[in-house]
């Protein structure tokens, strides 16, 4: 009797040892036919938006992101959609800069039609906004003239 609960636990034990490997699993990669959408985002001095926010929006669902990440060091971020409709990328930085771009997805094999990009800047706003930096600069370049001379 002995001997057969022996015989039995080494046997319970090596089918333990050997099924080890059916329990364990590893890692690995395939290269993906799937079609990406690849999008680099910039500032309006042509400056990558580097390491900065990204979120994807699905046209299912505009509240939740379907994706988030980072761009790369070139301001580029890409995806992969997998229904048609119209897509929303948002980049966005720490110091409030946002850029906005509606992709549109279209078709059986979810290709691209178009987008859009929208700035946080209105447009015409930017052009404005250096227009008043440059007057600032000469009027206090000026200033600072004036009370030299003053002196």
């Amino acid at each position: 009797m002995m001997r057969v609960k022996y015989v039995i636990g080494l046997a319970f034990a090596g089918l333990i040892f050997l099924c080890g490997e059916a329990f364990a699993h590893g890692t690995g990669y395939r290269h993906s036919a799937l079609k990406a959408v690849a999008l680099e985002f910039m500032y309006s001095t042509g400056e990558a938006m580097s390491y900065r926010e990204a979120r994807v929006f699905s046209p299912n669902d505009d509240k939740f992101a379907w994706q988030s990440g980072r761009t790369d060091e070139r301001g580029r971020f890409a995806f992969v959609p997998n229904a048609a409709g119209m897509w929303r990328v948002i980049v966005r930085d720490e110091e409030g800069h946002q850029c906005e771009a509606s992709i549109l997805i279209s078709g059986e094999g979810l290709e691209v039609s178009g987008g859009e990009a929208e700035s946080s800047i209105p447009n015409g706003m930017e052009l404005f906004i250096r227009a008043l930096l440059g007057v600032s600069v000469i009027f206090n370049i000026a200033m600072i003239i004036r009370r030299k001379n003053a002196h």
